[in-house]
C-alpha cells in the first residue's frame, strides 16, 4: 500500500468515526449541524481521489475546517477525531503530489 492510500485510508476511516462520537457535549448519534460538514467533505474527498479533480479536495478540506469549527472550538473527541481527519487528508495529498491549495499565477510584465 502506497503512503498516499494509507493516508487517504486514515482520513476516510477517521471522518467515519466522527460520526458516533460526542460534539458539544451532545450524545453519539445526536443531531448536530457539524455532521453535515463530515458528510459533505467525505462525499467531496472521495469524488476528488477518483476523479482527479483537486478543487474538490481543496473543498473537503475546507468542509472539515468548517465542521471543526462549527458551534465552537471545544476540544470534544468529535471536533479532535474530524481535525485528525483533515490533517490526514492533506498528508495523503502531499504523498500523492496533488495539490489542495491552488497555484499562484505567475503575472507577465508584457510592454
Amino acid at each position: 500500500m502506497s503512503s498516499a492510500r494509507g493516508w487517504s485510508v486514515a482520513a476516510a476511516v477517521l471522518a467515519v468515526a466522527t460520526l458516533g462520537l460526542p460534539w458539544s457535549g451532545q450524545l453519539p448519534g445526536a443531531s448536530s449541524p457539524a455532521r453535515v460538514a463530515v458528510v459533505a467533505g467525505l462525499a467531496l474527498a472521495v469524488g476528488g481521489l477518483r476523479t482527479g479533480r483537486d478543487r474538490l479536495l481543496t473543498a473537503a478540506l475546507g468542509a472539515a475546517v468548517v465542521g471543526v469549527l462549527l458551534g465552537g472550538v471545544d476540544a470534544t473527541s468529535g471536533r479532535l477525531a474530524l481535525a485528525a481527519a483533515a490533517a490526514c487528508l492533506v498528508l495523503a495529498c502531499r504523498a500523492a503530489g496533488r495539490r489542495l491549495l491552488p497555484a499562484r499565477r505567475v503575472r507577465s510584465s508584457a510592454g
